[in-house]
């Protein structure tokens, strides 16, 4: 148990004043690389070793999305062209997402206007202390004519990374979709069958690649994800059905071929750029009708192996497939690239998302080192309680806590041998107070680095709508006829739970830390083995603090503080040296109760796979026991859809 040293006896504080010297950090944005230690979580580090902590949002500015009036009129809204950004940004329309720009780039990372009206997303998110985007990309882009990768969409991405690298934010090329594709809507001559409801895909696949087998697209039980379309076209996709086109530059005839030839021109692309932190195979897989762990243990998780195989030449000892489609027992064919560069995000079945661990066999998959498991945590938003029981964040006995979620995927990456990195969480910004503030502690106490869903958004089409509960960072109104702002004023709650002091990177093994929105005092407790210098700020603890933060530092145990730096724009450095041998206390501003509260926290317990699964069946097995008989009611559907549609033993 890490017992802190008393701070008024043992505080080794120097305090810096706004008169402080000011510093602007290199641009050096090196390489990121996984960290493995034998029973413990691996976790992303810098090419100095140091545990880093990257906070950041998702952007779908670059995501090929149904418009809102009609979800199959093309082309993309936005314009791919890389000119169309040059000095300005497209005109904003509520019928998708708002576009993301930088209009001044170029002018360097103080020298833009951070305003939320300035146009320069990169620079608000750099001046927020946002450090990574996870930028949804679309595969109906990437390959909008079957075996064709060289389009301008690839251009248009490796702009936004050069907007990204000016201001030292890493980029996730991230290969979204929902509900496979937007081709996949429903007709509205053939009315859906008594039960069902229409419902259609949001961006994805290029139509020529959604399967549906004639299936309708129409949902059971109000779940989007019981949809009988997408559920054929996943399952077509995960037996690598052959696409009905031609194969072209693709290195297979295949679904997962032209997905993977995708990859393939992302990887060539940016092999060599370090401020695209890696890639994410895909977003939210559902099963397609495939029994959860039947599809996680034969499809999903050999579908990762081989786009690993084929995007870095690690062969896993297997030998190369002679045929296509590839099996779990042979490594893809080598695509000449090589990228070992970057980490490969990858997340579990979308089931996860809804009861907050994962119904699958965890086991190492791919002998690449460099692997981050990537869930998305929507605890009492789209878990079960909320989505399909009627619960609440106010209200719900299940999950028990937001740190469950992480706690489960702690014991999930162990066993991979993984980091873990949640590339989406959020909610309804009318539920901040709770949702992010308990998904953002959570965070703190396991280390792992997240992104909230979603950067900028436009909120509605309807001109009497409001941004009330808006998901988005800055949320934009409709506001009459003709273009829309590129965005609203950031919402304030998000501001408020999202822009926090956060240990960027930190020298030795991070223990916990913990932020207080409202009091604005942050704690850390850390421990090194071993000194660093000071002055050494390559291997040095760092630690970002907001502009608004005005408390002083303050470092206690077994290191000293080096110096406070502040930016030109207004946010500042601290520097810590650990001496080694012990822990180490950072503090800012009053923190007394913070660290009081980390010192007596339990230490960190992994939550494994038959233990959630047991804590998920007390759950609804007691609910079938409620006074309440809807209720009731409920849990016995629930727990017929998990025995039937997913396919997970009772």
């Amino acid at each position: 148990m890490f017992r802190r040293l008393p701070l008024p006896f043992f505080a080794l504080l120097v305090a810096c004043s706004p008169a402080a010297k000011t510093f602007t950090p290199p641009d050096d944005m090196p390489f990121l690389h996984v960290i493995q230690t034998p029973g413990q979580l691996p976790y992303i580090a810098d090419a100095y070793g140091r545990q880093v902590i990257l906070r950041g949002v998702n952007s779908e500015g670059l995501e090929d999305e149904a418009w809102r009036s009609d979800p199959l009129k093309m082309p993309m809204y936005y314009p791919t062209d890389p000119a169309a950004y040059l000095g300005k940004c497209p005109a904003n329309s509520n019928e998708v997402a708002a576009p993301l720009c930088e209009v001044e780039a170029g002018k360097g990372r103080y020298a833009q206007s951070s305003a939320f009206d300035s146009q320069n997303d990169f620079a608000q998110m750099r001046q927020r202390g946002f450090t990574f985007i996870r930028l949804a990309l679309s595969w109906s882009q990437l390959e909008a004519e079957p075996g064709n990768y060289q389009t301008p969409y690839l251009e248009q991405v490796a702009q936004v990374v050069s907007w990204a690298k000016e201001q030292g934010v890493y980029v996730l090329l991230d290969m979204h979709e929902d509900q496979f594709s937007r081709s996949i809507q429903a007709d509205p001559a053939k009315p859906c069958a008594q039960g069902t409801d229409p419902s259609g895909g949001f961006d994805g696949a290029p139509g020529w690649a959604a399967l549906t087998d004639g299936q309708p697209s129409c949902e059971s039980f109000g779940q989007s994800v019981l949809n009988a379309a997408v559920s054929a076209a996943f399952e077509n996709f995960w037996r690598n059905a052959e696409a009905p086109v031609a194969q072209g530059s693709a290195p297979g005839k295949g679904l997962q071929d032209h997905w993977i030839g995708a990859m393939a021109a992302l990887a060539k692309r940016f092999k060599d750029e370090p401020a695209v932190i890696g890639y994410e195979i895909i977003n939210e897989p559902q099963p397609g009708g495939i029994a959860a762990y039947d599809v996680s243990d034969n499809y999903l998780y050999p579908f990762y192996a081989h786009v690993i195989q084929a995007l870095t030449g690690v062969r896993d000892g297997l030998p190369d497939c002679a045929t296509l489609p590839a099996a779990a027992t042979c490594a893809y064919p080598d695509l000449g690239i090589h990228d070992t560069n970057h980490l490969v995000f990858f997340e579990p079945i979308a089931v996860r998302n809804l009861i907050d661990y994962s119904p699958q066999h965890s086991k190492p998959f791919s002998s690449y080192p460099n692997l981050v498991f990537a869930p998305h945590t929507y605890t009492h938003v789209f878990t079960i309680d909320s989505s399909f029981l009627g619960f609440n964040a106010q209200n719900s006995p299940y999950p028990p806590s937001y740190d469950y979620a992480y706690a489960t995927a702690a014991a999930e990456a162990i066993t991979m041998g993984t980091a873990v990195f949640v590339t989406e969480f959020g909610g309804g910004s009318g539920d901040d107070a709770i949702t992010l503030a308990g998904e953002s502690r959570a965070q703190e106490h396991w280390g792992v680095g997240a992104s909230l869903w979603t950067w900028k958004s436009n909120c509605s089409l309807d001109p009497k709508a409001t941004c009330d509960g808006a998901w988005a960072f800055f949320a934009t109104a409709p506001s009459g006829p003709g273009p829309q702002p590129q965005s609203g004023p950031p919402v304030p709650s998000r501001e408020k739970y999202m822009v926090r002091v956060v240990p960027r990177a930190t020298s030795g093994r991070l223990v916990d830390y913990a932020y207080d929105p409202d009091t604005r005092a942050f704690a850390l407790h850390a421990t090194q083995a071993s000194a660093t210098a000071v002055g050494d700020k390559a291997h040095e603890t760092l630690v970002w603090i907001a502009a608004d933060v005005t408390g002083a530092v303050a470092v206690s145990g077994a290191a000293v503080l080096d110096e406070v730096q502040t930016m030109p724009d207004g946010n500042q450095f601290a520097w810590i040296a650990p001496t080694g041998s012990a822990p180490y206390t950072v503090t800012v501003g009053d923190a007394a109760a913070l660290d009081a509260k980390l010192t007596a926290a339990p230490a960190r317990q992994p939550i494994d796979q038959p233990t959630a699964s047991a804590t998920f069946k007390k759950f609804v097995l007691d609910l079938e026991n409620s006074p309440d008989a809807n209720l009731a009611t409920k849990a016995t559907l629930l727990q017929g859809i998990v025995e039937d549609v997913l396919k997970i033993a009772w």
